[in-house]
């Protein structure tokens, strides 16, 4: 299989499980933060064995990479319970949009092309932070910080790392766990979480992080992190689907209008794909 094409599989099998997030998070009776340590605890003993612990090297990357990735596992769950699905997937799969200004400040020349889709997804974030109902404004602020927690987690997945991928997947869940269980330990709280809750919290751990991050990874590194990005625009249109069908939770008529222009815009960025492979770095 050719390399661009194999990324590009990877990546959208990834999408596909990581949109599972928003119905499971939804439908498990725990609050944020019991929900991010479980499934990252469950994630990082599943790749526990797969860790190549004599190969770990501490780089201004990977410390970069930990703490984006706990911030954004931290912030996802919680924004999805604070706002709607739709509203908090959207506004982190931003993600586009921050990578871009990130590369024109390091002196990628701006062009109309590039410039009018990026516009696009600008304007559908103030489209939904100006709804007044169906979301909530803390947790749509919370999501757009989370867009570009995204963005520099993809970004710093390409990077060289003397570990492997499942390594990266273990040891973030871990340190992930870890950071939880030291600074919010007083917020975990497993008594109320029924049987399906957990089959659904494993789900989580197993499938929907751990091999879902598995798959982003590996195909991260075979195509460029922004082509990823863009790719991304699987993760929107399922996520909130999943949760209108299983939770019947609907986003206002003004949040799923910016939800369409950002997705609007995403899909633009797509027209010149030539192009945008050429920016891998």
């Amino acid at each position: 299989m050719e390399k661009n094409t194999q990324g590009t599989l990877y990546v959208l099998i990834a999408m596909v499980l990581f949109s599972t997030g928003g119905l499971f998070i939804k439908l498990i009776d725990a609050n944020a933060f019991t929900i991010t340590f479980g499934r990252a605890l469950i994630a990082g003993l599943i790749f526990l064995p797969m860790i190549q612990w004599k190969k770990i090297r501490f780089s201004k990357y990977y410390v970069g990479l930990v703490i984006a990735y706990c911030y954004l596992c931290v912030m996802f769950v919680l924004t999805t319970k604070m706002t709607t699905a739709a509203n908090a997937i959207i506004l982190q799969c931003t993600a586009p949009l921050w990578l871009y200004l990130f590369y024109v400040i390091k002196g990628k020349k701006v062009t109309k092309r590039d410039l009018i889709p990026r516009l696009f997804i600008l304007l559908g974030i103030i489209v939904i932070l100006s709804a007044s109902d169906g979301g909530n404004a803390w947790g749509d602020l919370l999501a757009l910080t989370n867009g570009i927690a995204y963005a520099v987690v993809q970004y710093l997945l390409d990077k060289d790392y003397p570990i492997s991928d499942a390594s990266i997947v273990g040891l973030n869940n871990l340190w992930l766990s870890l950071v939880i269980l030291l600074t919010m330990s007083n917020q975990l709280d497993f008594s109320g979480i029924s049987f399906y809750g957990w089959l659904g919290l494993i789900f989580l751990g197993v499938f929907q992080i751990g091999i879902a991050y598995l798959f982003f990874s590996g195909g991260v590194r075979l195509i460029s992190p922004l082509k990823a990005s863009i790719l991304s625009l699987a993760e929107p249109i399922l996520n909130p689907i999943f949760v209108f069908f299983f939770v019947g939770e609907t986003p206002s008529f003004l949040s799923l209008t910016g939800f369409a222009v950002i997705l609007m815009g995403i899909s633009l960025t797509m027209v010149r794909p030539k192009n945008l492979e050429e920016i891998n770095e």
